[in-house]
Order: structure tokens, then C-alpha cells, then sequence
């Protein structure tokens, strides 16, 4: 199921909603890692691994082919730091870093972000979403958050 979905108004209009720009970035909702004034860093709420850290534009762009040059470096050059702060902050043994273009290629919320995923050696890779509680996603997102004001 895709997160950005079509509503239609009492008065017949489509209008577009986006879970990131409504609930992360206008309603402030989530564990939040990073910010400035175009990125914002965020722990992903259904992650594949403790430490799933997402790191999005807060100007709407749907993918890859959209997003302006200037913020895909920002994200690209914050995305190298997080991708320390996780290893680090969660003692993993690899990161993966992704970014899904489109329904097919498994983008589930049309909004452009980037996925920095912690891994760890005899941990097999599936991309099976795990269930964390509040506590747990806090107490993470603060060790990756100490982790990041080191290295920035």
C-alpha cells in the first residue's frame, strides 16, 4: 500500500497527501535525528533493522527524477555522515544505504528519501519490516543522534 494516495474533496477536487510532509515534517511527528533547512532525518517507523534511519527533503519531490540537484548532494552529503553515526551508534558491522523509485521498485511513500540501514554479519538480509515500541525507537534515535554531533 502506497502512503501518498489520492483524496478527494466534499467539493470533488483531488487533492495530494503525503504522510511525510503532513505527519513528519508539518506535524513533527516521529523520532528525528538531523535538521536543517532543506533535510530532515528521521528514524523510520517500520524499520528493516534498530538504527533504520530515513533522511528526506522537506520540499516535496516524489523520486529521484524530480528532486532538484542542490538537495540530492545535501542529502547525499549528510547521508555519509549518518551512515558513521549508525554504524557506530548501533555497533553494526555494515550499512546499506537505498533510495526506491515508484511502486515497483518497492517505494512505498512518494516522497523522496534515503534509507541508511544498519547490518550485521550472520544476520540475513530481508527486508521483512520489524515492530519496535516508542522507548526502543527513542532510546536508538538518541545513541545515533550523540553519535552524529561527534562527527558534524
Amino acid at each position: 500500500m502506497s502512503l501518498y494516495i489520492r483524496m478527494v474533496s466534499h467539493v470533488g477536487m483531488q487533492q495530494d497527501y503525503c504522510v511525510f510532509c503532513e505527519k513528519v515534517i508539518k506535524e513533527r511527528e516521529g523520532f528525528f535525528i538531523y535538521e536543517d533547512d532543506t533535510v530532515i532525518s528521521f528514524m523510520d517507523h517500520a524499520p528493516v533493522e534498530a538504527g533504520h534511519v530515513l533522511i528526506a527533503p522537506k520540499k516535496h519531490f516524489v523520486n529521484v527524477f524530480d528532486i532538484d540537484d542542490e538537495v540530492f548532494l545535501n542529502i547525499q552529503m549528510i547521508a555519509k555522515i549518518m551512515a558513521s553515526a549508525v554504524l557506530k551508534a548501533t555497533q553494526a558491522d555494515g550499512i546499506n544505504i537505498g533510495q526506491n523509485n515508484g511502486p515497483c521498485a518497492n517505494q512505498r511513500v512518494m516522497h523522496y528519501h534515503l534509507h541508511i540501514i544498519p547490518r550485521f554479519c550472520g544476520s540475513h538480509i530481508n527486508w521483512e519490516r520489524k515492530a519496535m515500541s516508542d522507548k526502543d525507537m527513542e532510546a536508538i534515535s538518541r545513541k545515533i543522534s550523540v553519535e552524529l554531533l561527534d562527527l558534524l
